[in-house]
């Protein structure tokens, strides 16, 4: 997976589930993604949080993205942050990870959200091998990119997002390796929200640890 921005606990449940997780921090930055955006809620609506970014060439990959550190925008967010869950049962779980986020100095987008992503999954009790995908020194693109790193770490079974499964098809993935494919199948189900009537999903992990606490988001994660 490409490194996201305070990710959403799917993304931690295929963490759960994996032996070794590849961080594909060479993949090409997108502006539009979640490599530096992701929702929470303010004032009972969907609120999307942003890592201000500084211009780059349009083909930059997400290691090589640096974070526009002017005007403390850091700060900014913790305090939006802490404003919309400041009431929640387990703000003090939701102010551990934001100790650590504001203590964590670097310009480097892909480096915060990996080191965010690996301290999360600490505290959720996930244990995992963590491997950057820059570091294998794979040139190539899509499915052949993903399938010479599988093999290069020996891989079994790859588990894939369910969002991936079209463009391995149609890239011919079983043919091109006898690694077994299987595509995740988290569903997120319904935790209490403070003071929503609806159910809000697919927002960031943070929602998640504010209303639920780091014990129960991690067997929430895990499905247990």
């Amino acid at each position: 997976m490409q490194p996201h921005y305070f990710p959403w606990p799917g993304y931690f449940n295929l963490i759960y589930k994996s032996n070794i997780f590849i961080f594909l921090d060479d993949a090409q930055y997108s502006k539009g993604s979640w490599h530096c955006r992701n929702y929470i809620i303010v004032n009972k609506k969907k609120y999307l949080l942003k890592v201000p970014t500084v211009k780059s060439p349009l083909k930059t990959n997400i290691n090589n993205k640096l974070i526009d550190t002017k005007n403390n925008w850091k700060l900014k967010q913790i305090k939006t942050i802490e404003q919309s869950y400041f009431n929640h049962e387990y703000f003090s779980d939701l102010n551990e990870l934001l100790n650590f986020f504001k203590n964590f100095k670097t310009n480097n987008l892909s480096e915060l959200n990996i080191e965010l992503v690996k301290f999360i999954c600490k505290k959720l009790d996930i244990n995992c091998e963590y491997v950057l995908s820059s570091k294998l020194n794979i040139k190539e693109n899509r499915t052949i990119k993903i399938v010479k790193i599988l093999e290069q770490i020996n891989a079994s079974e790859y588990i894939s997002t369910i969002g991936a499964k079209e463009y391995l098809i149609k890239d011919n993935f079983e043919e091109l390796t006898n690694i077994k494919l299987t595509f995740n199948d988290f569903i997120q189900k319904e935790y209490s929200q403070n003071n929503l009537e609806i159910f809000v999903n697919n927002l960031s992990i943070i929602d998640l640890i504010a209303n639920i606490g780091w014990m129960k988001s991690g067997k929430y994660i895990k499905n247990e």
